[in-house]
């Protein structure tokens, strides 16, 4: 039997882990410019959510469609050229904003 402690050492806990595993940077400067690249990334995709919460609120305060229009229009509706990705984190973005779409509209009874 395998014991967790046996696969743990001292020298496995000194790097921290990453999606590849646990490898080591090949050398400072590709850990310096990967580091900054995830970072302009993360600046544009924080960007891009920005525009879509603006694109869906504004939309909302028209009344436009509701709250629940908009969920099911991300969890099955058509959007044209989106991966199961892009569906995701359109999905992700509306559970992390849906308490400020609540105070613009709620469906009529």
């Amino acid at each position: 039997m395998i014991k967790l402690k046996n696969i743990i050492t001292k020298k496995n806990l000194k790097e921290s882990p990453n999606i590849s595993g646990n490898v080591k940077w090949s050398n400072p400067e590709a850990m310096k410019f990967s580091q900054e690249a995830v970072n302009k990334a993360a600046k544009e995709i924080g960007k891009a959510q920005n525009r879509a919460v603006s694109i869906f609120t504004s939309d909302l305060k028209n009344n436009k469609y509701d709250k629940m229009d908009l969920g099911k229009a991300i969890s099955t509706g058509n959007i044209r050229d989106a991966s199961n990705s892009k569906r995701e984190v359109l999905s992700r973005l509306f559970y992390d904003v849906r308490e400020r779409f609540n105070k613009y509209n709620r469906r009529k009874k």
